[in-house]
């Protein structure tokens, strides 16, 4: 009995143990499975987070990567901009370069041919070609001589015979006075007066129309027989009409695209401007129809207005201090000479006794004398063109003129190089029309050239060598007699008053007397 319950108590506690032993097994594996599911799950979660990590790293780079990108391909854009704009200015700088160089190459053949043109005049021209000029310098330079009324007036500026006093102080100095030098040396100042004056005109017309016409309008100026004829004489309205043209270059013309004056061009026409008006103050004609025109372009902005007018004060006051100044060394005392030219032409009209003509003359006769075949070209060149201010501005100055009694055609002469501007136009049209026609014979610029050739080379061979010329050739046989008879004491003109040259020819302190004809004074 006792044994039977031992090995039942026994088996029941083997039983319990058995029991107990797999409690503890599952419970050790429950906890290595819970371990080994946190492992799992922390190294999931490592994972993840070393994924996420590396996935923010490479956003990171690649959106750095991309800016950078950006930043050197906006480096490249706008070093390849600097670069385009440096190569345009370039070409610009070295466009202006060559234009240069190309106008200096036309500026000394334009020198040499004035230079020819100057020596191949013969012919007397009008009275103050001499008496108005190069007389007066020579009375001045050589302490002797005669001088007309207007300069005992004091009507006429000393400014325009001042250019001449150089060239005779060097004849003068080098004892060469009693040479041929004495004639045509002065003329060399205006041998470049008048290569300016074709070359501006060259450089209006390129400015508005092209090169293309530009070339016409130089090839016009210098066809011209009215230029052949005036341009290189030592007249005032010579130098007055290159100053003019020059002037007319740089004068602001058409209306800026910012609504801004350009100051220095303004500047620089102002001053020749206000030098022609030196010469010949009748020239404020022009620029009284040319600066109302500007204002009236800029009337909607007040600082550009008061830009104009203020520059234009400055300038004017500048000008009549200069002019009064030379004057005043000149007449040894003040005097404001285009006041007093103004006073007697126009206010009193002194000038009629000198002239009378109709109020139409200018348009019948004047404008088409000067103009002559040009203006043929002239007319289709305006209504082609799509600029009229130039040629509003001839008839404005044509039409004041016509209210003046005494007219003489030099006078309007200043409109002469906008007779080319526009005939310079309609050649160029001419000229490109003609590329369709394939024969040579058939283009019409060439019976265009012919009839221009032929119309001007004759008249002004005419002008310069045949009309007018024995009171020259008098006078040049005068100075040689002189010079071979010492005791000579003089020479007496039985002639019309100032229809030849005087002591500038002659150059002998000798007494030389002509019927004079002074206006009636007072």
């Amino acid at each position: 009995m006792d044994d039977n319950t031992n090995n039942s108590k026994n088996g029941e506690i083997g039983k319990n143990q058995n029991k107990l032993d797999t409690n503890r097994n599952d419970d050790f594996n429950n906890i290595f499975s819970n371990i080994h599911k946190r492992k799992i799950y922390t190294s999931s979660e490592d994972t993840l987070n070393c994924n996420s990590k590396t996935s923010i790293k490479n956003d990171i780079n690649f959106s750095s990567f991309n800016n950078k990108t950006k930043l050197k391909t906006n480096e490249n854009v706008v070093n390849k901009n600097k670069s385009q704009i440096r190569s345009k200015d370039i070409e610009r700088l070295q466009q202006k370069i060559k234009e240069f160089l190309f106008e200096i190459k036309i500026f000394l053949m334009l020198v040499l041919f004035r230079f020819y043109n100057s020596i191949a005049l013969k012919t007397f021209f009008v009275a103050d070609e001499y008496w108005q000029s190069i007389e007066v310098a020579h009375n001045f330079v050589f302490e002797y001589g005669y001088l007309t009324w207007e300069w005992k007036e004091k009507i006429r500026s000393f400014s325009y015979p001042l250019l001449f006093i150089f060239p005779y102080m060097i004849l003068k100095h080098f004892n060469l006075d009693n040479t041929d030098l004495l004639i045509y040396f002065p003329r060399i100042v205006h041998v470049f007066i008048a290569a300016l004056c074709d070359l501006y005109t060259y450089k209006l017309t390129k400015k508005y129309f092209g090169r293309n016409a530009a070339k016409w309008a130089l090839f016009c100026s210098m066809l011209s027989w009215s230029n052949w004829n005036i341009l290189v004489r030592t007249i005032s309205n010579s130098i007055e009409t290159s100053l003019t043209v020059m002037a007319l270059y740089y004068w602001p013309l058409k209306k800026t695209k910012d609504n801004n004056i350009p100051i220095k061009d303004l500047m620089i026409s102002l001053s020749l401007a206000a030098i022609a008006c030196f010469f010949r103050p009748t020239n404020g004609i022009v620029w009284i129809f040319l600066g109302i025109n500007l204002l009236i372009q800029y009337r909607k902005s007040l600082k550009s207005l008061i830009n104009i007018i203020y520059h234009v004060l400055i300038v004017f006051v500048m000008a009549l201090i200069i002019t009064i100044g030379i004057d005043k060394l000149y007449f040894n005392e003040w005097v404001i000479s285009p006041w007093n030219f103004v006073k007697f032409n126009i206010i009193e009209n002194i000038s009629i006794f000198y002239g009378y003509n109709s109020w139409y003359w200018y348009f019948s006769i004047g404008l088409p004398f000067i103009g002559y075949t040009f203006l043929a070209f002239m007319i289709p060149g305006v209504i082609t063109s799509n600029f009229h201010i130039l040629f509003y501005l001839l008839l404005w100055t044509v039409c004041v003129y016509s209210n003046f009694v005494h007219k003489e055609y030099r006078f309007i002469y200043p409109i002469v190089p906008i007779i080319f501007f526009y005939s310079g136009h309609c050649l160029d049209l001419i000229s490109k029309y003609d590329k369709k026609i394939k024969s040579y014979i058939r283009k019409i610029i060439w019976k265009c050239v012919a009839l221009l050739v032929l119309t001007n080379i004759p008249l002004g061979f005419y002008i310069a060598n045949v009309h007018q010329r024995g009171v020259i050739d008098a006078t040049n046989y005068l100075r040689k007699e002189i010079r071979h008879h010492d005791d000579a004491d003089g020479i007496l003109y039985l002639m019309p008053c100032h229809s030849t040259p005087f002591y500038s020819y002659i150059h002998k302190n000798i007494t030389l007397d002509f019927l004079t004809c002074e206006p009636p004074i007072g």
